[in-house]
């Protein structure tokens, strides 16, 4: 096994870059620390050579974020803004929000949207990135009570059927009904039992 040489400025190298690996972003509470000891050191708003150098102990950053903040201060005030030293980071780094279109949504059939992985499967994207939407309120559920819908013909059916019903011995002046105790009525839901709403996903 080979070892190569390593001296100690070397090693004290190593163990700073490896160690900064896990450092955060500097806090918006630090970084207006910074900003104020700067401005407390200048001489009618101009710093003197050695101010950063100075300051950059106390805090215990890189001389490179001290000189950022500064510098940002300067291109704010060139232009006319208000001086803000915060992290700028936010929104501009990272993976970037893929648009989706909810307007497709709409133009799913209804047979086609009753479940998430349907949903996601014509929106091209993950049943977990439905269900954040849904959390958001983006996508909501949408349930339907099925109904059975009446045409001409079942109305015509239905007004024969209440004919038939009536008790043929009846006079036209005082008719009523048969007993019907020879009859068993069931309610339409009972054919849709296992199935009595039917949930759909639809926008907001």
């Amino acid at each position: 096994m080979n070892v190569l040489p390593c001296n100690f400025q070397t090693s004290k190298l190593l163990l700073e870059l490896l160690g900064s690996r896990g450092k955060k972003d500097t806090s918006e509470k630090v970084r207006k620390q910074i900003y104020q000891s700067l401005l407390a050191k200048s001489k009618n708003r101009v710093l003197g050579k050695q101010v950063i150098k100075q300051v950059t102990p106390i805090f215990g950053l890189s001389i490179r974020i001290v000189q950022k903040i500064w510098h940002r201060r300067k291109k704010d005030l060139a232009q006319g803004n208000v001086v803000n030293v915060a992290c700028r980071k936010r929104g501009r780094v990272g993976r970037k929000v893929i648009p989706i279109d909810f307007e497709r949504l709409c133009g799913i059939p209804l047979s086609r949207r009753m479940t998430i992985e349907d949903v996601a499967k014509w929106l091209r994207c993950s049943k977990s990135k439905v269900i954040r939407y849904m959390r958001k309120g983006l996508i909501r559920r949408h349930h339907n009570k099925i109904k059975s819908f009446l045409t001409p013909a079942n109305k015509k059916s239905r007004l024969q059927w209440y004919l038939d019903m009536l008790d043929p011995a009846s006079t036209f002046d005082d008719p009523h009904f048969k007993d019907l105790f020879d009859h068993v009525f069931i309610d339409d839901k009972c054919f849709f039992y296992t199935k009595i709403i039917q949930v759909l996903l639809a926008t907001r």
